[in-house]
């Protein structure tokens, strides 16, 4: 008897990492055929993309915190 080999469903945070390599690819490949249109943001540092960045996680760690804590406190006032 053979086993068949299934495959396991690939996880949410792989799949985000796979995107993010993915657009930061293309991002880097369309530097040479953009051209002049990249000018506006020659200004920008390192900084100013951590600081969007940790922006970012902020926002959505409070969203995740305010939307799982509200089905919590409704299961509570049921009982």
């Amino acid at each position: 008897m053979k086993r068949e080999k299934q495959k396991s469903p690939i996880c949410r945070q792989c799949m985000i990492i796979r995107y993010f390599i993915f657009a930061a690819g293309l991002g880097i490949l369309s530097i040479p055929f953009a051209g002049e249109r990249f000018s506006p943001l020659s200004n920008l540092t390192a900084w100013h993309f951590v600081f969007v960045i940790w922006g970012i996680g902020v926002i959505g760690f409070l969203l995740k915190l305010v939307l799982e804590m509200r089905p919590t406190s409704e299961t509570e006032t049921d009982e």
